[in-house]
This record gives structure tokens, C-alpha cells and sequence, in this order.
């Protein structure tokens, strides 16, 4: 269940996508002060292109190095980028070589008076993430399971709150507990925005993973489905389930969806975006 490491696929196109919606939602969220970023399934936060995990198949020159070696215009997709450029000026004056997590781009965008709740269950992955932001204190860092303490986690939390939900769904039933864990703080929480990721893998689990999710019926859920078939990658794609998103949304993140797929699909194989809000 622990041996997952995210190094191995850190700066793919799903990240990619997935970065550049939550960079978006943090910018948009945190004018609503106080505000909080719960990221549950934290790991380590921060990934060097030369690590070991990262190395074995280097799956960000098919995400991040494509993105970043594209004449992109989008205003939404820039703000993402010039995050990880930032990340790399500070260390590294010429070159390109760590990848900025979740956590790491949230400690960018947020103010000094926001709040920021990370944890995670890997051992190596939990000592990192530790010292990646020790000398932070506006963040919290906690070895804890988010299935049995994210109800808790919010409740101390005040204001406006978005909570990232994204695990390794390598558990056989992840799939299930997520479902579980949303339909639960949902019901508990019903004004706090969730950004749920998940991958398309097995098509089966992923159509009913989606099924599973629609039923649940919540209102102002926003499903975002990425198709961006390859040849490199057991992964085929990316999607999201987005509870109380900002009203303007798709408006505002339509293009920028379009030019990373353009950016980052294969030519050889069918792409597409299926937006839809319930």
C-alpha cells in the first residue's frame, strides 16, 4: 500500500493538467479570506529530474518539458509555468530540473495569512515533505490517514477551504473510498471546493469510478474528462471532479485546457476534453 512513490511520475501530463487547474483554484479561492488548502495525499512536494524515481521513466519530458518549450500565450497556463520557472531561478540559474508538487505550488500562490494542511502515509516521502517546509509557518505536516481523519481536518479550519484529493489509486479499492470519503465530507462540508484527480487506466474502473461520482448527485459538480491516448504510458488519459467551483470557471480555463492538449497529445493518437457541470 506505501510503496507508491509519486518521483516516478512527477511532471507528466497529468500533472500538468492537474497543477495548472489547482494553481488556478488557489488564485481564484484565496481572495475569500480566511482561507485554507487541505492536501491530505501531500508526498514528498517538491522532485528532482535527476532523482532515481523520477529517471526510471522519465515521464516529464512528455508533460512539464513540453509545456515549457512551447511558445504558449494562455494567461491561466502561464501562471502555472512561471511557478515552476520561479522554483528553478531560485536554485538553479540555468536549468530545469525540479519539478514543484502540489504543496509546493500552493506555498507559492497563498498569502501569508492563509493556511496550508498537508499530510502523507510514506514514511520517506512524510520525512521529506517535513523538511521541504519546516521553516513555513503557515503549513501543518501530519502522518495521517485521510480516510478516517479528513472530516476532522476541515472542521478546523475556518472560511473558504479547497480540499485536494488525489491518491495513488493503486489500492484495489481506492476507487470506492474516494467515492466514500467525498459523499461523506460533502454531506459534513457542503461549502468547501474538493478537486478530485483521477487517472484513466483500466477503462472499466474508470467509467464506473465516474458513474459512482455522478450518482452522488452534488450539486455544482463540475467533470472534466482528458483523453490523451500514447504510447509511453499505461495512463490514457486524466480527469476531475470539481465540487463548488468558482462560478466562471470553464470560461475561464476552456482555452487553456485546449493548448495543453495540443501541447502535450501525441499525433499519432485521438485527444479530447469532455467538460461537463451538474
Amino acid at each position: 500500500m506505501l510503496s507508491y512513490r509519486h518521483g516516478f511520475h512527477a511532471g507528466n501530463f497529468a500533472d500538468v493538467f492537474k497543477h495548472c487547474l489547482l494553481v488556478y483554484l488557489l488564485v481564484k479561492l484565496k481572495q475569500n479570506k480566511p482561507f485554507a488548502f487541505i492536501d491530505p495525499f501531500a508526498a514528498a512536494g517538491t522532485y528532482f529530474f535527476e532523482d532515481k524515481f523520477m529517471q526510471k521513466n522519465k515521464e516529464y519530458l512528455n508533460g512539464i518539458i513540453k509545456v515549457l518549450n512551447a511558445n504558449i500565450s494562455d494567461q491561466i497556463v502561464n501562471q502555472y509555468v512561471d511557478l515552476v520557472k520561479k522554483v528553478n531561478s531560485e536554485k538553479n540559474k540555468h536549468s530545469i530540473n525540479i519539478y514543484p508538487g502540489s504543496c509546493l505550488l500552493s506555498s507559492l500562490v497563498l498569502d501569508r495569512e492563509d493556511k496550508i494542511y498537508l499530510s502523507e502515509l510514506h514514511n520517506n516521502e512524510f520525512e521529506i515533505l517535513q523538511k521541504n517546509f519546516a521553516n513555513d509557518s503557515r503549513i501543518i505536516v501530519e502522518k495521517k490517514d485521510a480516510y478516517s481523519t479528513l472530516n476532522a481536518t476541515i472542521s478546523s479550519y475556518k472560511g473558504s477551504r479547497l480540499v485536494l484529493i488525489d491518491p495513488s489509486y493503486e489500492v484495489k479499492d481506492e476507487y470506492e473510498k474516494v467515492t466514500k470519503l467525498i459523499k461523506h465530507n460533502t454531506s459534513q462540508f457542503s461549502d468547501v471546493c474538493y478537486m478530485v484527480w483521477y487517472p484513466v487506466l483500466d477503462a472499466e474502473k474508470t467509467n464506473a469510478f465516474i458513474h459512482n461520482m455522478l450518482s452522488l448527485k452534488i450539486k455544482n459538480t463540475t467533470h472534466i474528462k482528458i483523453e490523451l491516448q500514447n504510447s509511453f504510458l499505461r495512463m490514457q488519459g486524466t480527469g476531475f471532479f470539481i465540487i463548488n467551483a468558482p462560478s466562471e470557471m470553464k470560461h475561464d480555463v476552456t482555452n487553456s485546457l485546449a493548448v495543453l492538449l495540443e501541447t502535450l497529445k501525441d499525433q499519432n493518437y485521438p485527444a479530447q476534453i469532455q467538460y461537463d457541470v451538474f
